[in-house]
């Protein structure tokens, strides 16, 4: 992530969260002071070492920026939205507080976390807020036990090796994935025809989402029962198609064409539960041809294949072990990165409900809301990185029973109308899917 940061390209990402409630200034400092103390790479800096490679180093006093204002003043991001660990610590905090609401929008570089160290460093945050915030509390919200010293074996991530694979089997599907994913660039997302009428430039960070009813999700679990896969599966195809569609209606495509999903994997395992926040994430791809999808049937069952080969060997493990080897040799991972072709047609994060890691520590209201001392927790967002040539990253995840699409688009490719006709066509799939199925439901009661 340190390698890949680049300007317009940051490897950081934002978490929004809205309160009922106003946040006490002087109780979220102390929070953020309590937080950092426990999470050593969320207070330190990285310093060059003089061999070549980087190294951390203690951000000593050293706290992160808060920018506070008013509910109704907007957050303005700087004009270098990047995040120098050189020099600053690697999270942000833009508060804004008034009429009985808050809004708090926190900045972190991919280096330092992923978004579960994201909800650890938060969570010891607002745990420390409402300490502060009531003293006397006949009881607080716990912190997490964390142990510093685990970080020094973030590393150590376990490779699974399943005895029913031979290794000669293993290394030929691996070779077969090089070519595949190595020979065969995938498309990038072409660019929407311009619309004079409609042509609003996407301000930063350029994200947007859709919130779908309880009843999709519901739906979609008893298709994904009745298929024998996966939500998240049927939600990879269901984009794959729509980044096909999307290039199909603005560029010329032939059948070869590749379309790649990189969907982001958290690796931790049981040697990780009290390490403090960190990046523990691999990564793996769905790559299919344009003739590879004709048949959805059968790309949905490709997919499920695909996957349990990965979580079977946790194949995003094995990606990293392969990217140690490229740091024995210089210059050759900075070389992979900036090399002018895509490695994915888009990202697709699938963060589950953030909500239940909350609620397991602070108490909830009768909505099953959690509470954070004065504030109630009211709503989440988020804004993942996107690379050079993936022009969109898309994000899924679930609140209140409600299943929520998101999609932070580059600036530079889409305007604010083409990013929304992308994420409505998106979600405009999935709810398809999710109404195949109530009419299935339906059809069965009327025949009983």
């Amino acid at each position: 992530m340190l390698v890949d940061d680049r300007p317009g390209y940051r490897m950081t990402f934002l978490v929004e969260q809205t309160f009922d409630g106003e946040i006490d200034r002087d109780a979220f400092e102390i929070g953020v002071t309590e937080a950092s103390q426990r999470h050593p790479l969320l207070c330190a800096f990285v310093k060059r070492r003089w061999f070549g490679g980087w190294k951390w180093i203690s951000a000593g006093d050293a706290r992160p920026a808060i920018d506070w204002g008013t509910l109704d003043q907007p957050v303005n991001y700087p004009a270098e939205t990047g995040i120098d660990l050189a020099r600053e610590i690697g999270v942000r905090f833009y508060a804004r507080v008034g009429k009985g609401q808050s809004r708090l929008v926190t900045q972190f570089h991919h280096s330092c976390c992923d978004g579960m160290g994201a909800i650890q460093f938060l969570s010891d945050l607002f745990a420390g807020y409402t300490r502060h915030l009531y003293p006397n509390a006949e009881k607080h919200p716990e912190y997490q036990p964390v142990k510093p010293t685990d970080l020094l074996h973030r590393a150590d991530l376990q490779v699974h090796r399943d005895t029913t694979m031979p290794w000669f089997r293993l290394f030929l599907r691996t070779l077969a994935y090089a070519w595949k994913y190595g020979i065969h660039a995938p498309m990038p997302l072409a660019r929407a025809a311009a619309n004079t009428e409609s042509n609003t430039p996407l301000a930063y960070p350029g994200t947007l989402t859709r919130t779908l009813s309880p009843s999709v999700q519901r739906s979609l679990r008893q298709v994904a029962r009745r298929c024998d896969v996966t939500v998240n599966e049927l939600l990879v195809r269901e984009l794959m198609l729509t980044l096909r569609d999307w290039n199909q209606r603005h560029t010329t495509v032939k059948a070869n064409d590749q379309i790649s999903i990189m969907v982001p994997t958290n690796l931790r395992n049981l040697d990780h539960d009290h390490m403090p926040a960190a990046n523990v994430m691999g990564s793996v791809a769905f790559q299919r041809s344009l003739t590879e999808m004709t048949d959805t049937d059968k790309l949905l069952a490709s997919i499920k294949e695909e996957s349990q080969f990965y979580k079977k060997w946790r194949y995003g493990a094995a990606v990293l072990d392969g990217l140690k080897v490229l740091r024995w040799v210089p210059g050759s991972l900075r070389f992979i990165l900036n090399r002018n072709r895509s490695i994915s047609t888009a990202m697709l994060s699938c963060i589950g409900d953030p909500s239940l890691a909350i609620s397991a520590i602070f108490p909830v209201n009768v909505d099953g809301n959690p509470v954070f001392g004065n504030l109630v927790f009211a709503d989440l967002n988020t804004a993942p990185p996107i690379r050079p040539l993936s022009h969109a990253s898309f994000t899924t995840w679930y609140y209140s029973n409600k299943l929520r699409l998101g999609v932070r688009c580059d600036s530079a490719v889409f305007t604010q109308e083409a990013a929304q006709v992308l994420i409505d066509m998106y979600a405009d799939r999935v709810v398809a899917v999710a109404a195949k199925a109530a009419e299935r439901r339906d059809a069965d009661r009327v025949a009983a």
